[in-house]
Formats: C-alpha cells, sequence, structure tokens
C-alpha cells in the first residue's frame, strides 16, 4: 500500500538516544514548513496488560508468544485508529517504536522472526525507519544515569544485546523495507544530521515518483 502521507519510525534498545532524536526530527518537520501536520505516537499504544506483564512478572522473557500477541493486537488498534487516518489525510506519523521492536524483542526472546512478520501482514510499511544503534552497555549505562525504571527485559544487558543484534539483523529479514543503521555513539548533532540527510533522500525519491 503506498502511503499518501509519510510514516517514520524510530528503533533500537533502551537507552540508544531515540527518544531524543524523535523530538529533535519532530521539530525539524515542523520547521521545514508552517503548513506540516504531524502525528508523533508510540508503541505500545493502549496496551496496559503489557505494561503489567514487564513491570510484575516474575519471568517476563517466557512469555514471548503472550507479549508478541498483545503488541500486535495494540498496533493494529492503534493503526486503524490513528496511523491510517493520519496518512490518508497527507500528514506525517512519527511513532516511537513500531513492528521492528516486537520483531527484535520477541525473536530474542525464541519466536521465529517469520511468525512475528506474519503476525504484522496487511499492516502499513513505514516509508522509513530508523535504529538508533548503540551497545548494550552504553544503554544500560544511560538508563542508570538518568535514573530510568527498568523491568526484567530491559535490566539485562546480556538480553539487551540480544535484541541489538536482532535490530541489526532486520536489514536482511525485510530486504523491501527502507531501514537505516544510525550510529546511536555519535553526537546527538551528529546523529540528527544523519537521520535528516537519509529523510531527505527519501523525500526526493518520494517527489520524483509523483
Amino acid at each position: 500500500m503506498q502511503n499518501k502521507g509519510t510514516f517514520i519510525v524510530f528503533e533500537g534498545i533502551d537507552g540508544c538516544g531515540k527518544s531524543t532524536q524523535i523530538m529533535k526530527f519532530v521539530e525539524h518537520l515542523s520547521k521545514l514548513s508552517k503548513y506540516n501536520h504531524i502525528l508523533l505516537t508510540r508503541n505500545p499504544y493502549k496496551a496496559r496488560e503489557t505494561r503489567e506483564i514487564l513491570k510484575i512478572n516474575d519471568a517476563p522473557e517466557s512469555q514471548a508468544e503472550k507479549l508478541a500477541e498483545l503488541f500486535v493486537n495494540d498496533r493494529i488498534e492503534q493503526t486503524k485508529e490513528i496511523i491510517l487516518p493520519h496518512l490518508e489525510k497527507g500528514h506525517y506519523v512519527v511513532s516511537d517504536r513500531y513492528k521492528l521492536s516486537t520483531i527484535a524483542y520477541q525473536s530474542a526472546q525464541g519466536m521465529p522472526v517469520e511468525k512475528l512478520k506474519q503476525m504484522h501482514e496487511g499492516m502499513p510499511i513505514p516509508d522509513i525507519t530508523f535504529i538508533v544503534d548503540v551497545p548494550a552497555e552504553i544503554g544500560g549505562e544511560r538508563m542508570d544515569k538518568d535514573n530510568r525504571d527498568k523491568h526484567r527485559l530491559k535490566a539485562s544487558t546480556e538480553f539487551q544485546e540480544k535484541v541489538r543484534q536482532k535490530y541489526l539483523e532486520s536489514v536482511k529479514h525485510l530486504p523491501d523495507e527502507k531501514i537505516f543503521i544510525i550510529d546511536g555513539t555519535k553526537s546527538v548533532e551528529e546523529i540528527h544530521k544523519q537521520i535528516t540527510e537519509e529523510f531527505e533522500k527519501l523525500n526526493i525519491l518520494k517527489d520524483i515518483k509523483c
């Protein structure tokens, strides 16, 4: 499905710095034109049960299929309620996480990547996805520095590194999607510059196709 609007997704392990980059990118979009309409959303969308499993369950890593089902159902609702309506209107939709989060995290928990991909069939495909990549140790240090709460999956550096590797493999698993791996160890401004440069290339291509 060809989006009338532009669907941009930011991904990465916890502590990678994507939240900072999302806000800078949304600011960049708003400065490009006062006529740009921008929806900023995130995953999970409404799934309270998912958050509860991650917070209080003694072994959330053992519930990969349950978590995947909850995340995907939540994403289907998000797609119907806000993502597709805004894309149909020609708006920019910027999402903090999307399907790659489920593919990376739940495949790191042991679920087959192909099954996770199939669960997302029929959903809108992002025009561009940025993976802000940092080693798990750096992500953990940043979270500790910011005093951010950690559920069991976030707290394990070993698990976060597995998730990171799954993210890096996503280019191979989703060869038809525009996925860019951004070095998250660089300065905030350097990362932002690389993201906006890749985005402008996408805009040029879209204009040519139109």
